[in-house]
C-alpha cells in the first residue's frame, strides 16, 4: 500500500530545494490515488505558485479552501496567489480570512504581504511588525518592511533589507572570477550588473555617474538594447551591452562587483543624494531627424507622447491597461498633437479610437516598438512632453529631462509610492488614480488640473 503521507512530505522537502518538477509529480501519484487529499492539494498549489502557474494554483486552492474551510493555510495561501494576479481586494480579504481563524506570524506576514501588494503601506507595515514580534526570523515579514521603507523613503534600511532579495529569481548577484562585493574602495576595478526589467535599468542607471568617480575604473554590464545610450552618457564607465548573455568580454579585469541597485546602498541614503537631474544624452544626428517631423507635425503645437499600457503578466499588466480613450478628453481639446508611445501593436487601439471619437493619435511603430533605445531616446528627446502609464518610455524620457507625467495605480509598487520621483528630475511628475477612480476619470481629472495649473 503507498504511503501517500510520506510522498507528500517528499515533495515539499523537494518544493523546498526548487526540485518543483519531480515534486509536482510527488503530488500527482498522491491525487490520483485520493483525488482529495488536502495535503496534496495545498502542496500541489503551492509548488505551481513557485512555478509561477498562478491560474492553475488557484484551482487547487480553491478546493483546498472548501475541503477544509475552517483552517487557515488554504485561504492565506490563496491570497497569495490572489496578490500575484494583482487582485488587491480578494487578495486582502482572502488572507485577513487566514488571520481571523488563525493569529499567527504566518497568517500576520501574509496579509501584511496583501496590503503592501495593494499600496496600503501603513496597514502592511502594522502587520508586518506584528508577525516580527512572534517570529523574528520571518524573512517574508522583514521584506515587507524592506518595501515599506523604500516607499517612505527610509533609505539606509530599505537598502539593507533590500539586499536580502539577491538571489531571488528577479535579483541575481553575477560574481566574476575571484571579486568581491564593492563596498566603495576608491582603487577597485569595479564591474556592475543591470537588473530588473528595462524600466528599472534605466530608473537605477541614475546612480551611476556618481558610482563611476568613486572607484579606479568601471565597468556597467547592461541590457544590450541600453548598451548605445549608456556608453555615450557615462562616458567615465565602460559599458556593455551583455548583461542576458552566457559570457561577457571587457578589456580589464574587475576586483569587485556590484549590482545596480546594489549601488544605492552605498550612494543613495538620503533624499539629499539624489541630484535630479538629466543623466541621459541622446544621438544629436537622430535628435536633428526627428527635429524637422515633430515641427512638421505640431506646426506651432506641442507634440506629446502617450503610453496607454504596460508591463508583463507578473507586473501587473492588466491593471496597467488604460487605453487610448481614456485619453480622449486630453485630446479633444484640440491644443495639442499626440502620439503613442506603445511598446506593442497598437494599430487595433489607434484605429478603434480614431473609429469611434473622430479624434487622431499619430503612430510611429517603428521607433516605439523597435529595440533601439537611441532611436527611440532621440525620437523622445524632441517631444514637449510624454504622459502615460509608468513604462520604459517614460523611465526613458524622465532621465533624459522631458517633462513627463507617470500615471500610476495602487499597487505600482515602492518605486511610484512617494508623493515625487527622486531618481529623475523635477520635470518628472507623478498622477496617482484614486480608489475606486476609472482610467477615464483619472485623465480627466488630470486635465482639470493642468488647467487650474495653467
Amino acid at each position: 500500500m503507498t504511503d501517500t503521507s510520506a510522498l507528500v512530505k517528499r515533495a515539499g522537502e523537494l518544493a523546498d530545494a526548487d526540485q518543483l518538477d519531480e515534486a509536482l509529480n510527488l503530488c500527482n501519484q498522491v491525487l490520483y490515488l485520493e483525488p482529495d487529499n488536502f495535503k496534496a492539494l495545498f502542496c500541489a498549489g503551492s509548488v505551481l505558485m513557485k512555478a509561477g502557474k498562478h491560474v492553475h494554483a488557484v484551482q487547487l486552492l480553491k478546493r483546498v479552501c472548501e475541503l477544509k474551510p475552517n483552517d487557515c493555510r488554504g485561504w492565506g495561501q490563496l491570497g497569495l496567489c490572489y496578490g500575484e494576479f494583482h487582485r488587491y481586494d480578494e487578495s486582502i480579504a482572502l488572507t485577513e480570512k487566514a488571520l481571523s481563524l488563525r493569529r499567527e506570524a504566518k497568517t500576520l506576514s501574509d496579509a501584511a504581504y496583501a496590503h503592501i501588494n495593494a499600496g496600503n503601506w501603513d496597514k502592511g507595515a502594522t502587520l508586518a511588525r506584528q508577525a516580527l514580534l512572534l517570529d523574528p526570523n520571518l524573512l517574508d515579514a522583514r521584506l515587507h518592511l524592506t518595501n515599506y521603507a523604500l516607499a517612505t523613503q527610509d533609505w539606509r534600511p530599505g537598502w539593507a533589507g533590500y539586499r536580502q532579495t539577491m538571489g531571488t529569481k528577479y535579483r541575481k548577484e553575477w560574481v566574476y572570477g575571484d571579486t568581491q562585493e564593492w563596498q566603495g574602495e576608491p582603487d577597485a576595478v569595479v564591474m556592475v550588473t543591470g537588473e530588473q526589467g528595462l524600466g528599472d535599468e534605466i530608473m537605477a542607471a541614475s546612480v551611476v555617474p556618481d558610482a563611476a568617480k568613486a572607484a579606479k575604473a568601471f565597468i556597467l554590464d547592461c541590457d544590450e538594447r541600453l548598451e548605445s545610450i549608456f556608453r555615450r552618457s557615462f562616458p567615465n564607465a565602460i559599458v556593455t551591452g551583455s548583461r542576458r548573455s552566457a559570457t561577457v568580454r571587457v578589456p580589464v579585469q574587475p576586483t569587485h562587483h556590484k549590482t545596480l541597485f546594489g549601488l544605492c546602498e552605498l550612494f543613495r541614503n538620503s533624499n539629499a543624494e539624489f541630484p535630479r537631474k538629466p543623466y541621459l544624452v541622446a544621438r544629436d544626428d537622430y535628435r536633428a531627424m526627428f527635429r524637422a517631423l515633430c515641427e512638421e507635425w505640431g506646426r506651432g503645437r506641442p507634440v506629446i507622447g502617450l503610453a496607454w499600457s504596460g508591463g508583463l503578466p507578473r507586473t501587473g499588466q492588466d491593471v496597467r491597461k488604460v487605453g487610448p480613450a481614456a485619453f480622449a478628453p486630453m485630446i479633444r481639446r484640440g491644443d495639442a498633437v499626440y502620439v503613442s508611445l506603445e511598446y506593442r501593436d497598437d494599430a487595433a487601439d489607434v484605429a478603434e479610437f480614431e473609429r469611434s471619437t473622430g479624434l487622431s493619435i499619430k503612430r510611429l511603430p517603428w521607433v516605439a516598438q523597435g529595440r533601439d533605445m537611441d532611436v527611440l531616446a532621440a525620437f523622445l528627446a524632441n517631444l514637449d512632453e510624454v504622459i502615460g502609464i509608468h513604462t520604459s518610455a517614460l523611465h526613458l524620457s524622465s532621465a533624459l529631462g522631458v517633462p513627463t507625467t507617470v500615471i500610476t495605480h495602487r499597487g505600482s509598487g515602492w518605486r511610484y509610492a512617494p508623493e515625487q520621483m527622486l531618481w529623475y528630475p523635477p520635470t518628472t511628475v507623478m498622477h496617482k488614480k484614486q480608489p475606486g477612480e476609472s482610467w477615464r476619470d483619472c485623465v480627466a481629472r488630470l486635465v482639470e488640473l493642468r488647467k487650474i495649473a495653467a
